[in-house]
């Protein structure tokens, strides 16, 4: 399993977004373990975010992060609109 580490602004987009969306709270705090550990779904992006992968958590909502190799960093999490 890779470390978990998170930005400053990562950290306080995420206590937003959870007041905003309480309903994803499990499904965030799931999807993050889960990125952790090389088990979920995620695409790699491109242009101005080239090196950053994101996860889905919704049709609408995004979690953005940086793999390394024994490291997993969680730079943004909210819309599409928001996180690209």
């Amino acid at each position: 399993m890779r470390e978990v580490v998170t930005t400053p602004r990562f950290d306080k987009r995420l206590v937003s977004f959870a007041k905003r969306h309480p309903e994803f709270k499990e499904l965030v705090r799931k999807l993050m373990s889960d990125i952790a550990l090389g088990e979920s779904k995620t695409h790699v992006l491109h242009g101005v975010m080239r090196g950053s992968r994101a996860a889905r958590i919704s049709q609408q909502y995004r979690l953005v992060f940086v793999l390394e190799s024994d490291a997993v960093i969680f730079i943004d999490i909210g819309s599409h609109d928001e996180v690209y």
